[in-house]
């Protein structure tokens, strides 16, 4: 379907986002090559683009990749008003749970891969001129011949790229009677059944194979099945075997007691954070150990809100709502 009759030019579409704080010439003009910076993780590169390359990937998404296709009956990363836990609620009723995830999953996107999601989306996108900008598109979006991590737009194009897998393997977990639901690289499976999961890991790659290309390859080694007769964990959730779900008992213990230490004695608050968050070398660089104990909180406090809201309410009646909300809002002092 073209979406392109009677609607804005890109231009238009970009000057009615920006108003002037950034000029169309220097979204057409920018060279991409000196708007990131590169950051070695171990074997990974990630990729840190300068706020100029920021606003212009955000813009990117919201007026352009939001429109290309994606499997919402899977897919549940990326997507506003969808959350990680609905990834796991899809599946708290069953039995078996396979899971697996995807080696070096964005550069496993190449810029073959990236030119043929262009061809196939931009006349979703009602922009009237959008596939005059392909080239540019395709500049900004792919660096070192894939689409790199830490830039904005890799997590929607990640999404889009796998429109044509998600539908092969949904359709393929229909006709065995199992539940597929995949949040970014990590690709959740269940049923009430286990027949047939022995086979999965095999099916899965010669479906990502059969749609991709060999450049997906999944994690054997974080390849696991778990079934119900004990707590499953999925996701960073554990799935109780009555179907609750809920955070793990682990990450309930380390949030209280950091509570606990921050009302009644911050100088054992700074000890259980030097002593037992795990830390890394960026966290300390210039920062005191309350300052990372109080950003891990908040960014916990801030998933539970998307992934227990019961348990958060239980937290605000025990350490006060004030206080509670102070982190969820990151403005504790």
């Amino acid at each position: 379907m073209n979406h392109a009759i009677n609607s804005r030019t890109l231009e238009e579409v970009f000057i009615s986002t920006f108003h002037g704080k950034l000029l169309f010439d220097d979204f057409l003009n920018i060279e991409i090559n000196q708007e990131y910076s590169k950051i070695n993780k171990g074997n990974r590169v990630r990729y840190s683009p300068s706020v100029k390359l920021k606003k212009i990937h955000r813009f990117i998404n919201s007026s352009i990749l939001a429109y290309f296709e994606l499997n919402k009956e899977v897919v549940f990363s990326y997507r506003k008003g969808v959350s990680i836990r609905d990834a796991v609620e899809k599946h708290a009723k069953n039995k078996f749970f396979f899971q697996t995830d995807v080696k070096d999953f964005f550069s496993s996107f190449d810029v073959s891969l990236i030119k043929s999601l262009l061809e196939k989306n931009l006349d979703f996108v009602p922009i009237s001129d959008i596939k005059n900008y392909s080239d540019l598109l395709l500049d900004l979006l792919v660096v070192d011949g894939v689409i790199p991590e830490g830039f904005p737009t890799s997590p929607m194009l990640s999404n889009a790229c796998l429109f044509d897998f998600d539908n092969l393997l949904d359709d393929y977990c229909k006709r065995n009677g199992f539940f597929y639901s995949r949040y970014s690289d990590d690709i959740i499976i269940s049923s009430n059944d286990k027949i047939g999961f022995s086979s999965l890991e095999n099916d899965i790659q010669h479906i990502f194979t059969s749609s991709l290309g060999d450049s997906f390859i999944l994690n054997r080694k974080k390849t696991k099945i778990q079934s119900k007769n004990k707590n499953v964990k999925i996701l960073g959730f554990n799935i109780l075997p009555n179907g609750v779900i809920t955070i793990s008992n682990k990450d309930k213990n380390e949030i209280e007691v950091m509570l606990n230490f921050y009302l009644s004695d911050l100088s054992k608050f700074d000890d259980y954070v030097k002593n037992k968050v795990n830390l890394k070398d960026k966290d300390v660089e210039n920062r005191t150990f309350r300052d990372i104990g109080m950003s891990s909180l908040s960014g916990r406090i801030i998933a539970i809100n998307s992934m227990d809201k019961k348990y958060l309410s239980k937290l605000r009646r025990k350490y006060g709502t004030t206080l509670v909300d102070m982190f969820l809002r990151k403005s504790v002092k």
